[in-house]
């Protein structure tokens, strides 16, 4: 029984000076793994991917977050500006309006970095329903015919396009506009024949099916024809 008494004596006498040594240990530890280490921060994009072909992503709020790395000496060079995402699993989300919480292992990167913060934690995305409208195409124009101007006729073949995306995007949606045709380029011919792209909008949150190319016939109008359809007018 001594022997068991002195052992346990020896454990608790001056028990609060070792839980500081223990402490001061650690910390010590602590700092000592720190050094050497490389801190890196970053504005990263919010990506989803494999969202089902029912559902259109249309808003991401916000669309970067901040993002700290760690990791050993060099790691601005294992990790150029523009290479990291977070990358978001679409493939159960639902059509409305939901919050997801940021995880260290949405970030993207290389072998042997740590993502130390992300700020902020959570992203609002807004999904609605992917719908398709068929919209009226319409022309326009740059430049400045030379010499007098001539009347014409513009036809357009197609004439509709049909596009898809969001249902709340696409109810706002009353047409588009051809590139533009520079009417400085036209000639003297009766008929010309142009084909023109159809091309987005700046910031559109739809996609254009079909068509990629547009048929734009312009057909000047003789001054005879034109007093005809004045004097037709008349009566």
């Amino acid at each position: 029984m001594r022997v068991r008494e002195r052992i346990r004596r020896s454990f608790t006498r001056h028990l609060f000076l070792k839980i500081f040594a223990l402490f001061l240990a650690v910390l010590l530890w602590f700092q000592v793994s720190r050094k050497g280490q490389e801190y890196l921060s970053f504005q990263v994009p919010v990506t989803v991917s494999h969202l089902p072909p029912q559902l259109e992503l249309t808003k991401t709020s916000p669309q970067q977050v901040t993002i700290t790395l760690s990791g050993p000496p060099g790691l601005s060079r294992e990790v150029p500006p523009g290479s990291l995402n977070i990358l978001l699993d679409g493939s159960l989300m639902h059509e409305g309006s939901s919050v997801v919480h940021l995880l260290p292992s949405m970030v993207s990167g290389p072998p042997g970095v740590h993502v130390d913060t992300i700020s902020p934690r959570t992203v609002r995305l807004a999904l609605e329903a992917t719908i398709q409208k068929r919209v009226p195409l319409y022309p326009q124009y740059v430049g400045s015919i030379r010499g007098p101007f001539p009347s014409f006729r513009v036809t357009l073949s197609p004439d509709s396009a049909l596009v898809e995306g969001g249902s709340h995007a696409l109810s706002r949606l009353k047409g588009l506009r051809i590139a533009p045709i520079d009417l400085s380029l036209l000639t003297n011919d009766k008929k010309q024949v142009l084909s023109v792209p159809l091309t987005l909008p700046v910031n559109a949150q739809f996609r254009i099916v079909n068509p990629r190319i547009v048929t734009v016939t312009i057909t000047r109008i003789s001054e005879e024809k034109k007093h005809k359809a004045k004097g037709k007018r008349q009566f």
